[in-house]
């Protein structure tokens, strides 16, 4: 339901070398040379988040994080159950998107 996409300009030339930096992402679902997904569930959402590198045709590396902040069951029962103010539930996953992508904006890799 939140989601975003950030790609930024890198000296890394391995996900490995990163690995340090990613222990806030979550659990490591799953990954190869150069992708890994991350998830991490919260009380009212669960985040997913795929980190990737990509070397362009002029030898420049880029990190691209693909990132989703998706509302769980129990944040959609009390939205409806209590409508209207059960939708101020969903401010919270917006809330951390938007720290998230401020995070990574200001992290240098």
């Amino acid at each position: 339901m939140f989601s975003g996409f950030t790609s930024k300009e890198t000296s890394t030339k391995s996900l490995d070398e990163l690995n340090e930096f990613f222990y806030f992402l979550g659990v490591l679902e799953s990954e190869n040379n150069y992708q890994k997904k991350f998830k991490k569930p919260h009380t009212f959402y669960n985040q997913t988040t795929t980190v990737g590198l990509h070397t362009n045709s002029e030898s420049k590396t880029r990190i691209n994080f693909d990132y989703s902040f998706s509302p769980n069951f129990l944040s959609w029962i009390l939205g409806i159950c209590f409508f209207p103010f059960g939708l101020l539930i969903f401010i919270i996953p917006n809330k951390d998107k938007d720290e998230f992508e401020l995070m990574i904006n200001t992290h240098e890799f």
